[in-house]
């Protein structure tokens, strides 16, 4: 998978970012090219993790079997968490992290 850095326009391989900062749900990326900062943009993180969670709390509803009358229901909000999930992860547009002051 390609990612393109929002600096320098590059195509960068995933395999080739060598430096990550890891922030609550923020995950920052550093260019090997231009070495600029780089992050998905903090509302496509929220919903990233909102779908992720979706499925897997309607997962665990219908392996729980409480009612089947909702296993459908639960089912599709499922599959939609999961559509959202990965247009974010395939899609979604990363952005300059803006430099902290010391």
């Amino acid at each position: 998978m390609k990612v393109t850095c929002p600096g320098c326009q590059a195509k960068i391989n995933v395999k080739d970012i060598k430096n990550i900062k890891k922030k609550g749900l923020q995950v920052e990326k550093q260019c090997p090219s231009c070495h600029v900062w780089f992050s998905l943009n903090t509302t496509l993180s929220f919903m990233k993790m909102l779908g992720v969670s979706l499925l897997l709390i309607t997962s665990l509803l219908n392996l729980s079997g409480t009612n089947s009358e909702y296993s459908l229901l639960f089912s599709s909000l499922g599959f939609v968490g999961i559509v959202i999930a990965l247009l974010i992860t395939f899609f979604g547009k990363n952005e300059i992290v803006a430099k902290q002051k010391n």
